[in-house]
């Protein structure tokens, strides 16, 4: 539950809903996962593709409490970018053991899927077409792109987008830090070319910037947006302890530079809905 003072915009981690030419499609499994899992159980979805960001744990960590985990007649795939060790199946199974949980995951009624992905994979969930791509943050992070019935979804989360520091792990080091810097930025403009919705990471402002944490700013995002046209940004990510009037001002404070670059602009709010 959120304090007091974040009702509006809300508490939960990371988690998006979907539903693209009738395909139930989750991204990152923050606590709000819980809240779209009771929506999903009361419309009968049986078929459900989570696309996982990465597996820092206020985006895994809503998993154990998904309803449909209860259901036997679900079936669940979780998709996420290649892990050496541990795999995305080995992360998941460690979060749901004891002590952290009463349940392990093999114990689940519902039909579980671990499919790894290579960075620049695109594969169809029906007829919903999804890229993934790597983006600069600690550790193994896909940012997605998701296409269907002439629309785009962009989700660039979490990322630095314009940092000097070299987060990822396991690249190779044939390349440099500036190339793969390059090359991830470049990740970053392809996911979100003429993009309907571009889902930022917004954590920072510039005053607040730490070149460790792998994490962005809106200005980076409004200038990326101009950059590869696309029509609206949707801040996310907000940092946490921010209130209701502190988002309500970071929209205000960015307003003018948005209508200057032609972008829509946006905060996530929980519940909100969006229809293209």
């Amino acid at each position: 539950m959120a304090e007091a003072y974040a009702t509006g915009y809300g508490g939960n981690t990371p988690c998006l809903e979907i539903d693209a030419a009738g395909q139930s499609i989750i991204i990152d499994a923050g606590t709000g996962i819980r809240g779209a899992g009771q929506a999903l159980v009361a419309r009968g979805v049986e078929q459900i593709d989570l696309l996982l960001s990465h597996t820092h744990w206020d985006h895994i960590q809503g998993f154990p409490y998904f309803p449909p985990l209860d259901e036997e007649s679900v079936t669940v795939r979780v998709h996420g970018l290649r892990h050496s060790s541990p795999s995305l199946h080995e992360v998941f199974s460690g979060q749901q053991q004891a002590p952290f949980s009463p349940r392990p995951l093999a114990k689940v009624r519902a039909k579980l899927e671990f499919i790894e992905h290579e960075d620049g994979d695109q594969f169809h969930l029906g007829e919903t077409k999804v890229t993934c791509r790597r983006l600069n943050h600690p550790g193994i992070t896909a940012g997605y792109r998701v296409e269907s019935g002439g629309h785009v979804l962009a989700y660039i989360c979490d990322t630095d987008l314009d940092g000097d520091v070299l987060h990822v792990d396991g690249l190779d080091q044939a390349v440099d830090d500036a190339g793969w810097l390059e090359q991830l930025r470049q990740n970053a403009r392809d996911l979100g070319h003429s993009a309907d919705v571009m889902v930022c990471d917004t954590f920072f402002l510039p005053e607040e910037f730490e070149p460790l944490w792998g994490h962005s700013c809106p200005d980076e995002f409004l200038r990326l947006a101009a950059e590869v046209d696309a029509a609206g940004i949707w801040l996310f990510h907000h940092r946490p302890g921010r209130a209701d009037s502190d988002m309500d001002g970071i929209l205000e404070r960015y307003r003018s530079a948005a209508v200057a670059e032609g972008v829509q602009l946006h905060a996530a709010r929980e519940g909100v809905e969006v229809s293209l």
